[in-house]
């Protein structure tokens, strides 16, 4: 598995600020990219590739 750590991404909409993250990870040939808050991302990261990889 090889993961790309992630990155944040800021978007600014008049006086309003959202922070989100997207990570992206490779298994052999799946490759996932999760995007959404933060925190959600990296708790559910390892959960959601296991549900992708036990898909094949």
């Amino acid at each position: 598995m090889t993961s790309s750590g992630g990155q944040l991404l800021t978007f600014s909409a008049g006086r309003r600020d959202t922070m989100v993250k997207q990570a992206a990870v490779r298994d052999g040939s799946v490759l996932l990219i999760v995007s959404g808050s933060p925190a959600l991302v990296d708790r559910h990261l390892d959960k959601t590739l296991a549900k992708a990889t036990a898909a094949r």
